[in-house]
């Protein structure tokens, strides 16, 4: 496929990975240029995708890879790989088809004419596909999205790992209220850098809107239950890792994606001190957490 003249970037950066997006017409007449800042300035890209404007070609699928039956489908169709923003099936129009290339550095997106807008002025991949093409990228050896609730406490980073209804955005709003970064209280990315297991924030908060992008080292990891008093449990090895994944977005569809996540989990518990934390939602849990060391 041959593409138009590329007139503007937009570079997307979550836990340090970024995405590349080249619009393949001029944007002015959508006022961007006035109302759209400037993406990160590094020349690092993780993934290159040509956008355009209408819909994507009919696809061949030969492979279904996964399909929620709601919100989303992966597959391979001629030696690619695509994601689409709703269940296969249906002969309605797909509004956001990603297709890409096997190494998954680079590929083509298309976005229907009713959604430029807010492609433009908010996230060219929208829900759900935005979370999921992390997943994807994070699967190739590069790290894991956890249901998680990140804490910055001048220094000390704490993760908090919880179900819906287990207390993430109620931990948040606790140390927000003592003064403490939020990364984000419900999805985290962590990597491991060096020897060191980092967590990033995420834009893709839950009830809690306060979120920071930048990322720091673990210092302790956190299971959370509700609980009559404040209470901390270690946990470690095989218990530890199953608690993990069962807080992960793991690659489901991926034999060696689900390889790597595990053993991913495997070496975050052997560095990282774990805890089930029964907890009482008032700040006494703060100073609960800080004593531990």
């Amino acid at each position: 496929m041959e593409a138009n003249r590329i007139d503007k970037e937009l570079k997307f950066q979550i836990a340090d990975m970024v995405i590349s997006f080249l619009f393949d017409q001029a944007l002015s007449g959508f006022g961007f240029e006035e109302s759209k800042p400037d993406g990160p300035s590094d020349t690092h890209t993780d993934m290159e995708l040509q956008v355009h404007l209408g819909y994507a070609p009919k696809p061949n699928i030969k492979n279904i890879l996964f399909d929620s039956g709601q919100t989303w489908a992966f597959y391979q169709s001629d030696g690619k790989y695509v994601l689409q923003n709703d269940t296969l099936g249906k002969d309605s129009h797909l509004t956001t088809v990603a297709i890409m290339e096997p190494d998954f550095k680079s590929g083509h997106l298309y976005i229907a004419p009713d959604r430029m807008h807010e492609a433009l002025f908010s996230d060219p991949l929208g829900y759900p596909l935005n979370q999921v093409l992390m997943i994807l990228l994070l699967s190739r050896r590069k790290g894991v999205i956890f249901h998680a609730c990140g804490i910055d406490d001048d220094g000390s980073g704490y993760l908090f790992l919880g179900h819906s209804g287990d207390g993430k955005s109620t931990m948040a709003k606790l140390w927000f209220e003592n003064r403490a970064t939020i990364l984000n209280d419900d999805r985290m990315v962590i990597r491991e850098r060096e020897g060191e297991f980092w967590m990033y924030g995420t834009p893709w908060h839950g009830d809690f809107k306060e979120w920071s992008p930048y990322g720091m080292v673990i210092r302790k990891m956190f299971f959370l239950c509700r609980g009559s008093e404040n209470v901390a449990v270690p946990k470690q090895g095989a218990e530890a890792v199953s608690m993990m994944l069962a807080r992960a977005f793991p690659p489901i569809w991926d034999e060696a994606g689900m390889a790597y996540t595990v053993d991913f989990c495997h070496g975050l518990v052997s560095k990282v001190p774990c805890y089930q934390l029964n907890f009482v939602p008032d700040k006494a849990v703060l100073e609960f957490v800080r004593s531990m060391g």
